[in-house]
C-alpha cells in the first residue's frame, strides 16, 4: 500500500470513529434506560406489558373478575324503581378506580323497557353495592334487572386498609310509622378523617331475600366522631324485614392512607 492510500484508510478510519462515538454519546442514554412501568414493553421485574411485579398496575391475568352476586329493581312510588346490584371483589389487594357498568330493566313480559349506566369505583376484598336512583318504567312492571360491567377493568394495587378501620354503625332502629323508617349511626373511631361517603340500607326478610334498598349521603366524618344516618321509604314494604345490610361505601381512591 503506497502511503498515500495508507493516509487515506487512516483518515477515512478517523472520521468513523469519530461519527461512531456521537452515535453512541446520543443512543447510550437510551440504550441503557432503566426499563419503566410506562415504556410499553414487558421488561424488568413485570410479569406483563407494563403490570406486575414492582407496578402500581396489576395484570388482568392475575386478577379474578368481579362476581356479581344479584341485581334487582325495587319499587319506591308508581313507577320508580331504585336500581341495585350487589357485587364481591375477591381481589385481597388490587381494586379499579373507574368501572362503567350497565343496567338493563325488563318488564313482565320479559321485553327490555329501559337502560341505565354509570361508573363505579371497585373497592379491594368486599362486597359493595352499585346503587341507581328512581328510574321511570312508566306504566310497566319492573320484573327482572340485569347488570354488567360494559368496559375492560384496570386493576392497582391497593390495600384494603378502609376495612382495618374501626369504623362501624350501631343504634340501628327500624319503625313503620308514619311511612317505613331506618335511623342509625355510624362512627368514626380512626386516627383519620373520612372523605365524602354514601351509605346504602338493604333490607332483608326472614329467607335473607332483599326487601327493599335506600341510599343517603355523608359529606365526610372527622375522626373520632358520629353522625345520624336516616333512609326512608314512602310506601309500605312487600315484607317484614327481619335483617338488614347498612353498608358505608367510601372510595378508597379519595384517601391518601
Amino acid at each position: 500500500m503506497s502511503w498515500a492510500s495508507s493516509r487515506q484508510s487512516k483518515y477515512i478510519l478517523g472520521i468513523l470513529v469519530f461519527v461512531g462515538i456521537i452515535f453512541l454519546i446520543i443512543l447510550w442514554p437510551t440504550i441503557t434506560k432503566a426499563p419503566t412501568c410506562s415504556d410499553g414493553k414487558q421488561n424488568g421485574a413485570e410479569t406483563g406489558v407494563d403490570c406486575g411485579g414492582s407496578c402500581q398496575r396489576v395484570c388482568s391475568s392475575e386478577a379474578s373478575e368481579p362476581i356479581i352476586l344479584w341485581s334487582r329493581g325495587f319499587n319506591i312510588t308508581g313507577g320508580s324503581y331504585n336500581l341495585v346490584a350487589m357485587v364481591e371483589n375477591q381481589n385481597k389487594d388490587a381494586a379499579v378506580e373507574e368501572a362503567s357498568y350497565e343496567f338493563k330493566i325488563y318488564d313482565s313480559n320479559n321485553l327490555l323497557i329501559g337502560r341505565r349506566d354509570g361508573m363505579t369505583f371497585i373497592p379491594p376484598n368486599q362486597q359493595f353495592a352499585v346503587f341507581e336512583p328512581r328510574f321511570d318504567a312508566g306504566k310497566a312492571q319492573v320484573k327482572s334487572v340485569s347488570f354488567e360491567f360494559t368496559s375492560p377493568f384496570v386493576w392497582v394495587k391497593k390495600a384494603p386498609t378502609l376495612q382495618t378501620l374501626p369504623i362501624s354503625v350501631d343504634h340501628i332502629v327500624f319503625s313503620t310509622m308514619p311511612t317505613p323508617t331506618l335511623t342509625a349511626q355510624v362512627n368514626n373511631n380512626s386516627i383519620y378523617t373520612l372523605p365524602e361517603f354514601d351509605v346504602i340500607a338493604i333490607l332483608y326478610d326472614a329467607d335473607h331475600n332483599a326487601i327493599n334498598v335506600s341510599k343517603t349521603h355523608s359529606d365526610g366524618l372527622a375522626s373520632n366522631s358520629n353522625a345520624p344516618l336516616l333512609f326512608t321509604w314512602p310506601n309500605l314494604l312487600s315484607a317484614s324485614p327481619v335483617t338488614q345490610d347498612i353498608l358505608v361505601q367510601i372510595d378508597p381512591f379519595s384517601t391518601n392512607f
